[in-house]
């Protein structure tokens, strides 16, 4: 049947008024209505005529309010109230009503201002995470994140809209000609194969609207919607710290492992990426739990927050890396420093820090030149006074008795000298010494290449931690067991490279310059455990995860057979308790508590409903 009736400006649709048209989508026309029983301002979305008019829509577009009306999070836009079949009836469309939001899309926002500062990007990303953690946990998949589906409330607070509506519109795109129409950047590869979808086909889109945020513009684009198809399923785009690097290393990481052609390669849960954000922004110096109060400043007055964003990040990027210059941590110092010099490229402080790093590189470059040189050198002399015939001397006149002829004495001929062997792992300087001094053998007679005063060792101490299982290696030396108290003594003669891991693979394998006469603590941080649910009584059962994300009461929604990942923290304990939830029919909803180590994988199965 069709439907002559359409909604105007002014209409009252049961106890909702429409004040204004404020938007549009391809599923849906919005109003600003008011809620005339509890005077309150609403959204009231009405789904396109022409999709009203098929019975197969309406039901959809039924399931999925009641789907989203069961989600209650501050970054999720919530659902007051769906029309029902008899009011859609009169009205002549089926509605829902929801919260209004005073603000923009993000997609305004950023197309009328680009955010400059990856930063920002991150701050937003992270709110838009934990609204799909949630949602994901409800066993809600999106499958449209995208920054029009985005909306920034004017303090800063992210709603994510339309969830589960973009099956539907997909479908509805389709042309008899096959073609695509409206954006489908936002696609994963397996939404473009057809292939299966997940809650990983949202991880994927994330890292799209990071990347976009972030970089300024798509990862994928092309001169036709078939060509930027083809770039999905591909996945090739550009590395986003190449194609800003203001981005760094850390959020690169993030960026890439989000937007991962396979499935598998990306974060296993949404509550993953938001664990990696946290840790990146609490890194800048910006809090996590701050970030609304931080994007409610952006979004206001964004030039002034980003005078006073630079300034904040230089400070404490700046002070970061000198505490790690401190701890001996040059490979991170080096990477927080190149941060600060993507912001300010002329930064004097951190170009004096890096000046007097690279001077004292200069220094024992110039150093180990020397003492190589006067190796060769002491070498080819040696070599060449072996090869000499020995010097005729006057013979000494021996004499047995007074009146007896004098007896010319034999000649003894000069030894061979043999060139101490020297260990693998011995530097140029340590050459000098051990040819300067053989352990035997008449001093040389012929004046020698002049060595280096060789310093004694000096008592350097390195405390390892964990020490259970954990080895050692001085420069290219031998491989030594640790300890079991985890303190390592070593007399040290020169800087050197110590590199420490532990045989049972639990730890992350750690590398420290270290100085004759230190006392430095190395600490290998826990490799994440990972936990592989499946279900031999439902393989489509859903799974739930709790004890992952840093928000313990926090559940993660997560895929039969994949493995998630586990991350142990900063903390003593190599063990991490996680309580995983099987739901569906023939199981046990009781969650099943299982204890994960660092570097292993546990395998949890569900349990038959009983």
């Amino acid at each position: 049947m069709v439907r002559e009736h359409v909604i105007q400006v002014g209409q009252v649709l049961d106890k909702y008024e429409l004040l204004e048209r404020v938007g549009q989508g391809g599923m849906a026309i919005v109003y600003r209505g008011i809620d005339r029983q509890l005077k309150r301002v609403v959204a009231v979305k009405v789904l396109h005529k022409h999709l009203a008019d098929y019975q197969e829509a309406r039901d959809r577009f039924e399931r999925e309010a009641q789907a989203v009306a069961k989600l209650r999070h501050e970054n999720i836009v919530e659902i007051f109230d769906y029309s029902g079949a008899e009011a859609a009836e009169a009205a002549g469309s089926s509605y829902i009503v929801t919260e209004f939001i005073d603000g923009k899309t993000l997609k305004q926002q950023i197309t009328d201002r680009p955010i400059a500062y990856p930063e920002v990007g991150a701050m937003v990303v992270l709110q838009m995470c934990r609204a799909l953690a949630h949602a994901h946990a409800a066993g809600v998949l999106h499958r449209d994140v995208k920054p029009e589906n985005i909306m920034i409330r004017s303090d800063g607070v992210v709603k994510l809209m339309d969830f589960g509506i973009s099956h539907m519109v997909d479908l509805e795109r389709l042309t008899v000609t096959g073609q695509l129409l409206g954006s489908p950047a936002y696609m994963a590869p397996e939404h473009v194969e057809g292939r299966q979808l997940d809650f990983r086909t949202d991880v994927f889109a994330v890292g799209i609207v990071l990347y976009q945020l972030t970089v300024g513009k798509l990862p994928f684009e092309g001169k036709n919607p078939h060509e930027v198809l083809k770039r999905i399923a591909e996945c090739r785009f550009v590395d986003p710290r190449q194609a800003n690097p203001r981005i760094g290393n850390r959020l690169g990481r993030i960026i890439l492992r989000a937007m991962a052609a396979q499935p598998a390669d990306r974060f296993a849960a949404v509550g993953e990426m938001v664990i990696a954000l946290e840790g990146y922004l609490e890194e800048t110096g910006l809090a996590s739990d701050k970030a609304v109060g931080e994007l409610g400043r952006y979004f206001q007055a964004p030039a002034a927050y980003e005078l006073a964003l630079k300034e904040r990040m230089i400070d404490h990027l700046t002070r970061r890396g000198q505490q790690q210059l401190a701890d001996n941590d040059r490979a991170a110092a080096l990477d927080v420093f190149d941060r600060v010099l993507t912001i300010d490229a002329h930064n004097a402080r951190v170009l004096d820090i890096l000046d007097g790093i690279n001077r004292r590189k200069r220094r024992r470059t110039h150093a180990l030149g020397a003492a190589g040189v006067a190796v060769l050198a002491l070498c080819a002399w040696m070599i060449h006074r072996n090869a000499q015939p020995p010097i005729a001397a006057p013979p000494p006149v021996l004499r047995d008795a007074p009146g007896a002829p004098a007896v010319p004495a034999h000649r003894t001929e000069i030894a061979h000298v043999e060139l101490p062997a020297m260990p693998v792992d011995a530097s140029p300087a340590d050459a000098v010494v051990a040819l300067a001094t053989p352990e035997a053998g008449p001093e040389p007679a012929a004046p020698r290449a002049p060595a280096p005063d060789a310093a004694a060792g000096v008592t350097t101490q390195i405390r390892v931690s964990p020490a259970k299982d954990s080895e050692y290696a001085i420069g290219g030396g031998p491989r030594r067991p640790v300890p079991d108290d985890g303190m390592i003594r070593i007399e040290l003669a020169a800087e050197a490279e110590i590199h420490v891991s532990n045989v049972t693979k639990c730890c992350q394998e750690e590398s420290q310059l270290i100085r004759p006469g230190d006392d430095v603590m190395i600490v290998m941080g826990w490799l994440p455990g990972h936990v592989s649910p499946s279900c031999e009584a439902n393989p489509s059962a859903e799974v739930r995860i709790r004890g992952i994300s840093a928000q313990p009461s926090d559940r993660v929604s997560v895929v039969l057979g994949t493995e998630v990942s586990v991350p142990l923290g900063n903390t003593t304990d190599k063990t991490k308790t996680v309580e995983v939830e099987f739901l569906g029919e023939r199981v046990d909803p009781t969650p099943i508590k299982v204890t994960i180590e660092a570097g292993k994988t546990r395998e949890v199965q569900c349990q038959p409903a009983r």
